[in-house]
């Protein structure tokens, strides 16, 4: 097995808020899952890339990546909002293409977000409503957004 060329070295959160929502108009827990799983389309995902401070060919890049999810549903018996950022290294790169700045997001994101998924998971499992799961996403389908637009 070989090492990835995008290497994630460090990661931290900046917020991590998880809240229980009482509410007399809960929705019922899927009975064939052990898990409250948020409905995909109603995360919102913020994604900021930090790009190399120079263009100048490098041995490494190192780029960070900001994520922010939040989530709030009347029916759901959880909110969050979480931030974390991510700091990534990679090696043998002849210049961030268009085409390798979306394999980076795609693939950082992801990283990122199991974490996130992880957290949460661990945090609400001796919650008052028990445990949540985010649903797996698929980021591939993320596109550049003008400066000052969500991803």
């Amino acid at each position: 097995m070989k090492l990835s060329p995008l290497q994630l070295k460090h990661y931290h959160y900046s917020h991590l808020q998880l809240e229980s929502v009482d509410s007399e108009q809960l929705m019922e827990k899927d009975a064939s899952s052990p898990y409250w799983v948020p409905a995909a389309s109603k995360i919102k995902i913020s994604i900021t890339v930090g790009e190399p401070e120079t263009r100048e060919k490098q041995s490494q890049y190192v780029f960070i990546i900001s994520l922010q999810l939040n989530f709030q549903d009347k029916d759901f018996p959880y909110k969050f909002v979480i931030a974390l950022d991510g700091v990534f290294v990679c090696d043998d790169l002849e210049e961030p293409s268009e085409k390798f700045q979306h394999e980076l997001v795609v693939n950082a994101t992801s990283l990122l977000y199991s974490s996130v998924r992880e957290q949460l998971l661990t945090l609400s499992s001796r919650q008052k409503y028990g445990p949540l799961m985010l649903p797996s996403l698929d980021f591939r389908s993320l596109e550049r957004a003008d400066a000052g637009e969500e991803a």
